[in-house]
């Protein structure tokens, strides 16, 4: 029987394939997902990023929904490990709905209002997503095309 704590080791990058893989199976079967959402672990650092992000992309758009503010946060800087790939999973959401909506409109609006460019430059591969496009309001649309062309 292995812990979350079990799990998260094997998680590391510096881990063989071998291991890392074991504990990406162990973590689907993982409840609360919150802990794969840039865990803050002093020994691993952000080790075990790329291996969460991977996990967290295999989850439904329902079980993602609640945790929208983080997963946006996450690719405010896509260099971070696992970033790209909770930009893809981002992308691919099906409905705007609840908490990713609002989550979209006020994070689009803080990325443009820090002038932080990788953020920006995350929205706008965002705006791939018709229905991600259609939820942000006209004026941060507008902007975030700016950037995109």
């Amino acid at each position: 029987m292995y812990n979350i704590d079990d799990i998260m080791k094997m998680l590391d990058c510096y881990n063989s394939e071998e291991i890392q893989q074991k504990g990406i199976e162990l973590a689907k079967d993982v409840k609360s997902i919150n802990v794969f959402i840039m865990p803050c672990n002093p020994e691993s650092n952000m080790n075990v990023w790329e291996n969460c992000a991977k996990i967290l992309a295999t989850k439904s758009d329902n079980i993602l929904e609640p945790y929208a503010f983080q997963l946006l946060e996450w690719i405010a800087d896509t260099m971070k490990p696992g970033g790209l790939i909770i930009l893809e999973r981002l992308k691919n959401f099906s409905e705007m709905q609840g908490h990713l909506l609002t989550a979209v409109k006020m994070c689009a609006s803080d990325a443009i209002a820090s002038e932080n460019s990788l953020w920006i430059g995350a929205f706008t591969e965002l705006l791939d997503n018709e229905k991600i496009k259609a939820a942000l309001p006209e004026n941060t649309l507008k902007v975030l095309q700016e950037h995109y062309e």
